[in-house]
């Protein structure tokens, strides 16, 4: 199966770029023109394409609604270094040690010094 990721509208064009250049499908809420939709709504936009989340939005980190959505995952950047660069970095440095939690349902959180990975039971 494919992987796909829905970014959403805090997260850099770049990482849109960058994700598509290594062969993910991949979107931007704002290219959609999905500005400024409810999370809710977000959850939606991803079951529909059944896509990953990738967000800075720490709503997301909650667990209870990352089982109940039918989505692929989430990953939640919450690090302090909010530049593009470093979101760039972080995002390549989850790729080449994690991809392979892409595979099924989980809640990713990239923290400075950690990432977080949770299974959806």
């Amino acid at each position: 199966m494919k992987i796909k990721f829905l970014l959403d509208e805090n997260m850099p064009f770049a990482l849109l770029e960058f994700l598509t250049n290594r062969g993910y499908d991949t979107i931007h809420l704002k290219k959609i023109e999905k500005v400024g939709i409810k999370n809710g709504e977000v959850y939606k936009v991803a079951e529909k394409d059944n896509s990953w989340i990738i967000t800075r939005d720490s709503d997301f980190k909650n667990l209870h609604k990352f089982i109940e959505h039918n989505i692929r995952g989430i990953l939640v950047f919450t690090v302090t270094d909010t530049r593009t660069q470093n979101i760039l970095n972080l995002m390549k440095q989850f790729l080449e040690f994690h991809s392979e939690k892409l595979t099924s349902k989980h809640l990713i959180i990239i923290e400075d010094k950690e990432v977080k990975i949770y299974e959806s039971k």
